[in-house]
């Protein structure tokens, strides 16, 4: 009995695996990552008093890696004897990836002791961690997208460049 409800239970899940919509797949693939950037930040908490812990002072620690990339569903390709030209719209932070678990984060008061805290509050400076990672993936200080955008250009390039022949291909943005 025990053998036969194995094997039930296995096919089961090979059946359930086939039946993942192809689409799907389709959709993962048209953004295309040309830049990661791991995170490692500190910032004092806006949240004010977090229950059972009675101080509105204190540091949160996390860390997380961001991607950005770009939509290839959006590309126009426009071909001619000579040339291949390619317009791309710039990449974007891909929002998706960050992703910043409770474990992620370290909590500190104004000695750095390391605290800890309810899961509500840990939920709410989960969000405003992944919020302040977002704004610094965004922002030119690391120059993220712009080496985002020059990824892109390359890897498009050298995509296209495989069939080109002798034709000159042109990589350029939206």
């Amino acid at each position: 009995d025990l053998v036969r409800s194995r094997g039930l239970g296995d096919v089961y899940k090979r059946q359930k695996e086939e039946s993942i919509p192809l689409e799907t797949t389709l959709e993962d693939a048209a953004e295309l990552t040309t830049q990661k950037m791991i995170i490692s930040d500190v910032f004092r908490s806006t949240k004010g008093e977090i229950p059972l812990i009675n101080k509105n002072r204190f540091l949160v620690q996390y860390k997380t890696t961001v991607t950005a990339g770009l939509d290839v569903q959006k590309a126009v390709i426009k071909e001619t004897d000579d040339k291949i030209q390619i317009s791309i719209p710039h990449c974007t932070v891909n929002e998706d990836s960050i992703k910043i678990k409770s474990s992620d984060l370290k909590i500190y008061d104004t000695n750095f002791a390391i605290m800890s805290i309810d899961k509500e509050a840990v939920m709410e400076l989960v969000a405003e961690a992944e919020k302040k990672a977002k704004e610094k993936a965004g922002s030119d200080e690391y120059g993220f997208l712009e080496n985002a955008d020059k990824n892109a250009k390359k890897v498009i390039k050298g995509m296209f460049e495989n069939v080109a022949g002798e034709r000159k291909v042109v990589v350029e943005f939206k």
